[in-house]
């Protein structure tokens, strides 16, 4: 079950889901500063979880505007986990833009390779692409992630690095500001 961004989708997902017998694994998409398009934190989707029909064997985060933002989303989702808790990272490759008739997607190789280590460090368990990732980008990623050692999770500054900018937080007093935190509430 993936790209989910509101608690019902996920609550029915899941409940169909559980019909099959088989084990679940679920991710929702966040977009800046950890929050679903409906609203919902990384930190409310954890919690969410343990009063589903079923519980999945994974959670985590896919799809999003790249892979910085996975790995914002990531270390929002640890922040609420157990150590029992298999966290998910699917990024998609990069930010899509249309030329020649087609979508093209600005991740290298050597960016998801990046973000895969990240993903790593900031706890992610099962880590993959979404959008516009190709075998190109798993390869490098697998190699990487064989490669490099773990790392401790990496900070704001350590992801813009590798992985390009993150959006500023909204200022306090901003609407954007007073917008995020009656999404959070």
């Amino acid at each position: 079950i993936e790209t989910l961004s509101a608690t019902e989708e996920l609550r029915a997902a899941v409940a169909g889901a559980a019909r099959t017998g088989l084990p679940i694994v679920a991710t929702m998409t966040f977009d800046t500063h950890g929050v679903a398009m409906m609203g919902v934190t990384t930190q409310a989707a954890m919690q969410l979880r343990e009063g589903l029909p079923a519980r999945p064997i994974g959670f985590g985060a896919n799809c999003g505007i790249g892979p910085a933002q996975l790995i914002e989303s990531v270390l929002g989702l640890m922040r609420a986990a157990t150590p029992d808790d298999l966290i998910v990272a699917k990024g998609n490759c990069g930010v899509p833009h249309y030329h020649d008739g087609r979508i093209h997607y600005d991740g290298t190789p050597e960016v998801m390779a990046a973000y895969a280590c990240m993903a790593r460090d900031a706890g992610a368990r099962v880590i993959g692409g979404c959008c516009g990732t190709t075998a190109a980008h798993i390869q490098a990623m697998a190699t990487a992630l064989a490669a490099r050692p773990p790392a401790p999770p990496p900070d704001r500054r350590a992801i813009e690095a590798a992985l390009g900018p993150l959006p500023a937080p909204p200022a306090a007093g901003t609407e954007g500001d007073r917008q995020r935190r009656r999404r959070r509430a």
